[in-house]
């Protein structure tokens, strides 16, 4: 009987410290309360309170990341928990998929975390994963009336203090806003002078913005990289692989051979200004990929000038030495952009040769990424007077992209 007791006392004080326990760790971190919408949103009102809403999915890794490892800390239990009704709601389940409807203007992804006041306005948001600290400010912000909205309505009403414009852009990366961020950083730096870039302070505001080759800024930095290196002391390795890949993107909006809707390559349209402006810049000479970015220009100046021997000629040099990239998209486009406009057949032949050759290649490869060229030799073939083979090549092509389109809806299904 005694032994009884002592057994049954043992168990009493286990479940009371275990119980002790989940109290504990539940009042450590974030009180997030079974409640409906309209039950936080009356409880608001009564407590004269904020609603923080976390607005998370089971799928979504950053979520489950606030929940493990955020949500949990003292520290943001002690902020929230005083200052917020705190719920929480699986956006693709029961309520959830209602406020995710009502609310689809402000959840831009997964986590969205909002603060709503007792009418059910949102009068702050922050999305994707945050840390501790920083989820802590953006919060605190939000509910002292520095909240993203009241920014914007400064915004919008002409306030452009450098100051507030960092505030500003702070609130925006909380929200996720990355649109929203470029626009500000653009329309700041359309109004001040370019002599501002070498101020550190300047600099880290819009150092990474600085992307499109035909701005003031893009051309100062280019020629100034050695002075502002020097006096902002930034990493000079990521600003020229920046403006590098700016400057190959801006290249092949230009260069780029594009189609129709039937496939067909659009006739290449000159644009001696833009051109000019690129050459100036490819030509500071030490920057990376300056290389392939004359290739292209070259290639685009005789693709206009209709020198078809030496496009052929040029496409199979740069090919050899990879100065046009380690793929032979650019090659493919190339050939069906002289298929469609070179009278040459002697040409077209030399091409038909080569694709034939990459295509035998291809077929004997036991990559699973293989490349498809069935379409080129369709259009050569087509152009060359061999209808059959065209015909034949065309039906591979089309079978092929079949093929891969289920493969990746499989994959996409897959997935889920």
């Amino acid at each position: 009987m005694i032994v009884k007791l002592i057994m049954m006392r043992k168990i009493f004080l286990l479940v009371v410290l275990l119980c002790w326990g989940i109290v504990g760790f539940t009042q450590d971190g974030v009180n997030f309360e079974h409640l409906s919408f309209k039950e936080a949103l009356d409880k608001a009102r009564t407590e004269n309170k904020l609603v923080f809403v976390d607005c998370y999915t089971s799928w979504c890794g950053p979520c489950r990341n606030m929940t493990e490892h955020i949500f949990p800390q003292k520290k943001v239990g002690d902020y929230f928990n005083s200052k917020f009704i705190c719920v929480k709601y699986d956006m693709e389940k029961g309520e959830g998929k209602e406020l995710n409807k009502r609310y689809k203007a402000n959840i831009i992804g997964f986590p969205t975390l909002l603060l709503i006041d007792k009418k059910g306005k949102v009068v702050h948001q922050m999305a994707g994963f945050q840390e501790a600290d920083v989820l802590i400010a953006g919060m605190k912000a939000g509910k002292e009336g520095k909240s993203l909205f009241a920014y914007r309505d400064r915004y919008t009403a002409g306030e452009r203090d450098f100051a507030f414009l960092k505030e500003y852009v702070t609130a925006l990366q909380g929200a996720f806003l990355k649109n929203d961020i470029e626009q500000v950083i653009l329309d700041y730096m359309k109004t001040m002078s370019l002599e501002k870039l070498q101020e550190k302070e300047i600099w880290d505001f819009v150092g990474t913005f600085i992307k499109d080759p035909y701005s003031p800024q893009f051309d100062y930095v280019i020629f100034n990289i050695d002075r502002l290196a020097a006096k902002v002391k930034f990493d000079r390795y990521q600003v020229e692989r920046q403006l590098s890949w700016a400057l190959d993107k801006a290249v092949d909006q230009l260069v780029e051979i594009k189609f129709d809707e039937n496939g067909i390559p659009l006739r290449l349209v000159e644009e001696t200004g833009k051109m000019d402006t690129l050459l100036r810049l490819v030509n500071r000479g030490d920057l990376k990929r300056a290389e392939t970015c004359r290739a292209k220009i070259n290639m685009y100046e005789l693709e206009l000038a209709q020198k078809w021997d030496e496009v052929y000629a040029n496409q199979i040099i740069y090919r050899a030495i990879k100065a046009l990239g380690y793929s032979d998209n650019y090659l493919a486009k190339t050939v069906q952009y002289l298929a469609a406009y070179c009278p040459d057949k002697t040409i077209l032949k030399k091409c038909l040769d080569l694709i034939e050759k990459l295509q035998e290649e291809e077929d004997k490869s036991d990559s699973k990424f293989k490349a498809n060229y069935y379409d080129t030799l369709s259009v050569l073939y087509a152009k060359l007077g061999d209808n059959k083979r065209a015909k034949e090549f065309k039906k591979i092509d089309e079978e092929l992209k079949a093929e891969k389109a289920k493969e990746f809806e499989k994959f996409l299904k897959d997935s889920k």
